[in-house]
């Protein structure tokens, strides 16, 4: 009876609506400007605020990982002027509260910049975990996911 009860309140639920104590499409929206924003602005203590105390940060498969807001602060608190964070394209799953997040990190007036998503999962409508891969291009995002006038590793032609 209780799942019964559990799949009915999802099935009425608006997609937009947050279970109780988890934020909602646009609360996450705001949370991952604020972070953004905190970024671009070198404001490690504003970055910091967007986590939980024991936030693991990492990129996978080992290239990064920080562990709590004291690891975290001094990772945004070593940012150098110029450096910005970009979101493109954020996607959230309210109901399990993980969202998703098109990057670009990078310097100012710099040729190349990383280019990435990210995997967030959020509790008490925080980051708990973040999970983010990158790859390197040029610093303009139309031109780093733009098809024509580039040399492909791999297509149809040169596939095995």
């Amino acid at each position: 009876m209780t799942r019964l009860l559990l799949v009915l309140t999802l099935l009425l639920m608006s997609p937009q609506e947050a279970p109780r104590g988890g934020l909602s499409v646009k609360e996450f929206e705001e949370l991952m400007s604020r972070l953004a924003q905190a970024w671009s602005a070198q404001d490690a203590e504003l970055a910091v605020s967007c986590f939980t105390a024991d936030a693991v940060y990492m990129q996978p498969p080992d290239q990064q990982l920080y562990r709590s807001t004291a690891e975290l602060r001094k990772l945004f608190g070593a940012l150098k002027p110029g450096t910005f964070m970009k979101f493109h394209n954020l996607s959230f799953n309210v109901l399990t509260q993980v969202g998703f997040g098109e990057f670009s990190f990078g310097r100012d007036r710099s040729p190349k910049a990383d280019h990435g998503v990210v995997v967030v999962e959020l509790r008490g409508g925080r980051i708990g975990f973040w999970r983010e891969y990158l790859q390197e291009g040029p610093s303009d995002f139309a031109q780093f996911v733009a098809q024509e006038g580039k040399t492909w590793k791999w297509t149809i032609k040169n596939y095995p």
